[in-house]
């Protein structure tokens, strides 16, 4: 097709390219890319190992945080999915309920022994049960 359109324009085949004809005579050579990688650079070719990070490093870097992001950015350091939070009870009239919620990180569920006045805080509870449970929080 460019060969068709390039005749059409005056060039012929042996020329070069350009008003006075002195362009390259050989034509370009591409790099067809055949899989579904991506465009990257060389050095993520080959991608370093994942080095797992002292419990006793993380606790430092994540103090002084809620609990339930503290949890999240623990899971995302280790390179675990993301703690899956579920309501497993609830209790008392409309006006003053409690709730207890559950949550499953990297496989293993936790749950508190007392219910929570709201969820948020019955959520947070979940999490800093976890993290005590994993060694991020001294018991």
């Amino acid at each position: 097709m460019g060969m068709t359109l390039l005749q059409k324009m005056g060039w012929r085949p042996g020329e070069g390219l350009g008003k006075n004809k002195e362009g390259s005579l050989i034509p370009l050579q591409l790099e067809v890319k055949m899989d579904k990688k991506g465009l990257v650079s060389q050095e993520e070719l080959h991608p370093r190992p994942v080095m797992p990070v002292p419990v006793a490093t993380m606790s430092k870097c994540l103090a002084g945080k809620h609990p339930v992001s503290l949890l999240v950015e623990f899971c995302s350091k280790r390179h675990w999915t993301a703690p899956h939070f579920d309501l497993c009870f609830e209790c008392g009239p409309d006006h003053k309920k409690n709730f207890l919620f559950k949550v499953r990180v990297n496989g293993v569920e936790y749950k508190p022994s007392v219910a929570s006045p709201n969820k948020k805080q019955a959520k947070a509870e979940a999490a800093t049960i976890s993290l005590r449970a994993l060694g991020v929080l001294p018991p």
